[in-house]
């Protein structure tokens, strides 16, 4: 435990007051679920930019990837480039149809373009499973943040961050998420810009800490990672990011095709300034501390007891930021899946009330359950990440980027791709990872093979399932 500055008490519950107040405003206007969970088709560019990158920097980013980072050094940076064209494949062939068709859910995608309701619902419960592991890791991470600097117990500092996050999500919906990520991507961004100098000269300068971590170990500023590990990382963050469920529904809250692209375009600034300033931070940590028990302690400790205590309390607060602004995106997809997607097929005409209300509880199940999940600590938040990610790449990947740019998807080829490829991706994590090859790309190649095998031996969709995603 490292002594406390009043001020980080202060900034924080202040944050957090902020936040519910943001909720509050937003849930005023939400008169439907339409309302509730795409904001009225009404964010532009800029927000919704913000709010990308708010969304895509969680736990992983602040906590997880900087303890990687403080770990291995600098050859972790490259798994970058492989999310960032991630989000050019979505940007040129995925994020404008999507925002064009106006679903209200992803699984809305797969039921219209496939012309199933079977696949809806498998879909639907895919996600669910998939985002309940990635919230495990933010629970940790948001629980490791609050144990540092209240010293409580890491299961409740889980609870009070999720909680929060919570209730401002399940009044304020979509338009309360996207709102309020605009404000935490520009807190995430500034704060790190600003605390990285401060840090390298608490550290002794650049060129102290890169001789330092030399000395110590010539991987840190050379190529802890090989090749091979590189590729998978960047390709399971790539392939996930192209087809992010959580990502595609902030699409159907944009006005237009346009602002979608732009949206992109201003997500990739936050990103990079937050990507290098995470991995410089992560090394310039390292010489200070050299033997932290765990490296996803390192933005927590730099907060508080390096950085000036404003600045650390405002870095703290992008971290929570960073946290909290995922679990909402993740909450909101999820809860629709049930309330919309399943419960809407169970039963077509439940009324609009019905399913707001359905929402709002599920938003507090699916809360709940994976705080159970994250009560034993464990460490390295960022590898839960990857596994969710090549979870979600193996079962969508191939059903988006087809399905959207090759009519010749069926309903039975997109049935055994999500199947199959999930089957793959488990597979090979049981069997640890056969030839060293990332889950991810095994996961991807089945399901892309089973989709254009099956679709070619298969009864095609009607026409008008593919009216709303290609020209005539």
């Amino acid at each position: 435990m490292f002594e406390i500055s009043p001020v980080f008490y202060y900034v924080i519950i202040g944050y957090f007051v902020f936040v519910l107040g943001i909720g509050m405003w937003a849930g005023r206007g939400n008169k439907t679920s339409e309302d509730h969970l795409v904001a009225g088709r009404s964010i532009g560019a800029v927000i919704g930019g913000a709010a990308l990158a708010a969304t895509q920097m969680s736990a992983g980013t602040f906590v997880g990837t900087m303890g990687v980072h403080y770990l291995t050094g600098a050859s972790y940076i490259w798994f970058w480039p492989g999310l960032w064209l991630g989000w050019l494949v979505s940007a040129i062939w995925v994020a404008p149809k999507f925002q064009k068709f106006n679903g209200v859910t992803v699984p809305d995608y797969v039921e219209k373009r496939y012309n199933t309701k079977v696949g809806k619902v498998i879909a639907a419960i895919l996600i669910i499973v998939a985002y309940t592991v990635y919230l495990i890791g933010q629970y940790v991470a948001g629980g490791i943040v609050m144990q540092t600097i209240f010293g409580i117990p890491m299961v409740w500092g889980a609870f009070i961050t999720i909680a929060i996050t919570m209730v401002y999500t399940m009044k304020g919906g979509m338009k309360a998420t996207a709102y309020s990520d605009f404000v935490q991507a520009l807190i995430m961004a500034g704060c790190f810009f600003a605390a990285i100098p401060l840090l390298f000269n608490q550290a002794g300068g650049y060129e102290f800490v890169g001789s330092f971590l030399t000395e110590l170990d010539p991987a840190i500023t050379g190529w802890h990672f090989g090749f091979k590990d590189l590729l998978g990382f960047g390709l399971a963050f790539g392939f996930a990011m192209a087809i992010s469920p959580y990502e595609l529904a902030r699409m159907y809250t944009l006005k237009s095709q346009k602002t979608v692209r732009l949206a992109i375009g201003f997500s990739f600034i936050f990103q990079v300034i937050v990507g290098i300033s995470v991995c410089l931070g992560g090394m310039a940590m390292r010489s200070l501390y050299p033997m932290l028990n765990t490296g996803d302690s390192a933005s927590s400790i730099m907060a508080i007891n390096v950085l000036p205590p404003l600045v650390g309390a405002l870095l703290m607060v992008a971290i929570l930021a960073s946290i909290m602004s995922t679990v909402s995106g993740v909450m909101l997809v999820s809860a629709s899946g049930i309330s919309h997607d399943i419960y809407g097929v169970l039963k077509p005409h439940a009324t609009d009330k019905e399913k707001m209300r359905l929402n709002r509880i599920a938003v507090v199940v699916l809360s709940l359950v994976p705080l159970i999940f994250a009560i034993k600590p464990f460490d390295m938040v960022q590898f839960i990440v990857m596994v969710q990610a090549s979870l979600v790449a193996s079962f969508f990947f191939a059903l988006v980027i087809f399905g959207l740019n090759w009519k010749g998807a069926t309903k039975a080829g997109a049935l055994s791709s999500m199947i199959g490829g999930v089957l793959t991706v488990l597979l090979w994590f049981l069997l640890d990872k056969p030839f060293g090859l990332n889950e991810v790309i095994p996961g991807v190649l089945v399901s892309a093979l089973l989709l254009i095998i099956v679709s070619k031996v298969t009864k095609p969709v009607p026409k008008e399932s593919l009216e709303p995603f290609f020209e005539k």
